[in-house]
């Protein structure tokens, strides 16, 4: 069964060839170290909400910005996944969080840590955030298509090591069917013959020059 996951759609848009070559061969794109601060504050931050779960409510900071709670039966790590058993294929990813409305509709909350406010969302965000949306109502959640990206901008060190950031939170809507139909091209890709070489791809020129077939 083949398993994809809203970073690899996110690949299959950008290069369907890398896409190829990293799933079926995988052949992984270079690329430099990446820097662990994201994911260590994106770790305080999951561990600080965790301890509102329990209350029934929402941390203070997002009190005034969002309605309802902190979704009660969050899956284990915010892993969901859904198998389309016609394809033969699956597609997975973990949920930073997810706010519950007292109507039991439920939304994507997901932790985006920059140097400044952006001015649009990117577009692996808004596919991103279509793929939760999708895997929500696939394990039963309804949504009303919906999400919420939450910016956690670096301000300034209060005292000693204390830093202050400033929260931007964009509410977007998402569109479940455009994942899924992105979701269905993924994987007919993936069964299809090695797409031709993106010529706006850098990497598809790396590969060719190193010979790889």
């Amino acid at each position: 069964m083949l398993k994809v996951s809203p970073s690899s759609l996110n690949l299959f848009m950008e290069c369907p060839r890398c896409f190829w070559l990293y799933l079926n061969k995988e052949i992984k794109r270079p690329g430099p170290p990446v820097a662990s601060i994201t994911s260590g504050i994106d770790r305080v931050i999951k561990e600080y909400l965790n301890e509102f779960r329990s209350k029934n409510t929402l941390p203070p900071y997002l009190q005034d910005k969002l309605k309802g709670k902190l979704m009660s039966n969050f899956p284990k790590r915010g892993w969901l996944e859904y198998t389309d058993k016609e394809l033969d294929a699956r597609l997975g990813g973990f949920l930073d969080e997810c706010i519950e409305s007292e109507d039991k509709y439920y939304a994507v909350l997901d932790h985006k840590t920059r140097g400044s406010i952006p001015d649009s969302v990117h577009q692996a965000y808004q596919l991103q955030m279509d793929v939760y949306t999708l895997l929500l109502e696939e394990n039963g959640f309804p949504t009303r298509k919906n999400a919420y990206l939450a910016y956690y901008i670096p301000k300034k060190i209060i005292s000693g090591l204390d830093f202050q950031f400033d929260i931007f939170l964009k509410e977007i809507k998402t569109d479940p069917k455009r994942a899924r139909e992105i979701f269905k091209e993924g994987i007919s890709c993936l069964r299809s013959p090695l797409p031709p070489r993106k010529d706006s791809c850098a990497f598809c020129k790396w590969l060719d020059t190193a010979n790889v077939k």
